[in-house]
């Protein structure tokens, strides 16, 4: 059986989108999409652009940064790279972010490939599939869903140790078990967010009804 093997550069790629993706690299290798999502993003963002992009961000995590550290437009660069991992789409950018970055393409979201919609990390978020694709069997709708992973298997999976301090998305570094759950990487950061603790949108702004106006007003 041969192993398949990956070029450092594509290596690089996968482990320094970990903390855009909130997915260990395992499971961005596994997608099978990697050197396919590397080379889109170049393609998108221009090559130029994005080596300063990955520059900046590779610092950024050198320094135990995040995406707080990066420029706007860097940071737009940042979140679809996210989105494509999460989805398989490249997704529209920020018109100032797509202005910023001179691109010469369609400034519009459309799916990198077929197989990328199927290998989305989204669905593994609910441990849900993609419709159409990969059904999980006949009755395992009465199967209860995994636990919800600890702190202690969290670090494990991460491949941290008891000392490991976070900092993405903080403004100081904190211990592992200090980080917000919605900080922390992928699904298993809204699991203990119920439904009600979400903050809904504010509605439109209710005019008061006009009032008639007096006779002596008209007059």
């Amino acid at each position: 059986m041969t192993v398949p093997t990956v070029t450092t550069e594509v290596a690089d790629f996968v482990d320094r989108c970990v903390p855009l993706a909130g997915f260990p690299a395992f499971d961005l290798y596994a997608t099978g999409m990697a050197e396919r999502y590397l080379e889109t993003a170049r393609q998108q963002v221009g090559p130029a652009a994005f080596a300063e992009f990955w520059a900046a961000w590779s610092a950024a995590l050198d320094e135990r940064g995040g995406p707080q550290d990066l420029s706007p437009v860097h940071l737009e660069v940042a979140r679809a790279l996210a989105y494509l991992w999460l989805t398989g789409s490249w997704p529209r950018l920020a018109p100032a972010a797509h202005a910023a970055l001179r691109r010469q393409m369609a400034n519009a979201e459309f799916v990198v490939a077929p197989e990328a919609y199927v290998e989305g990390l989204v669905w593994r978020t609910f441990h849900g599939h993609p419709a159409g694709a990969k059904p999980p069997g006949f009755g395992t709708w009465a199967v209860r869903p995994p636990d919800q992973p600890t702190t202690d298997g969290l670090r494990r999976e991460l491949g941290l140790d008891e000392a490991a301090v976070c900092r993405t998305g903080l403004t100081a570094e904190v211990a592992l078990d200090a980080v917000p759950d919605h900080l922390l990487p992928g699904h298993r950061a809204w699991r203990t967010v119920p439904p009600s603790a979400v903050p809904t949108s504010a509605g439109p702004a209710v005019r008061p009804a006009a009032r008639p106006a007096t006779r002596e007003e008209r007059a």
